[in-house]
């Protein structure tokens, strides 16, 4: 599944309907796509969103069929993004940086 960043541009006067709407929305919004995240973010956009999809198609509806629909939405930007996976459980020691000793040391030895 590759995941989506959405970006939604509001209309301020249907701020809270669309809020609201997006809010709403179920976790398996159609076929082959997750919803992970809906957020706010401040700026040039009023709202993120993070979803997974099998394929570019579905995202791609999802994107026009449902969210492009909901009044209130004004615009939107896409950008695809690489598959995250969750980090390893078992990681490798970091190599452990030992001082070289001083001369000192050295010479007691």
């Amino acid at each position: 599944m590759t995941e989506y960043l959405v970006l939604l541009k509001l209309n301020p006067a249907k701020l809270v309907d669309t809020m609201d709407a997006l809010r709403d929305l179920p976790e398996k919004p159609g076929p082959g796509v997750d919803l992970q995240y809906v957020m706010n973010v401040f700026g040039t956009w009023d709202v993120a969103m993070w979803f997974d999809a099998e394929n570019s198609n579905q995202a791609l509806e999802f994107i026009h069929e449902k969210l492009n629909q909901i009044p209130g939405v004004v615009d939107a930007y896409t950008v695809p993004a690489f598959p995250n996976k969750k980090p390893s459980q078992r990681r490798e020691a970091p190599p452990r940086n030992e001082p070289e000793p001083k001369e000192e040391d050295k010479e007691s030895e």
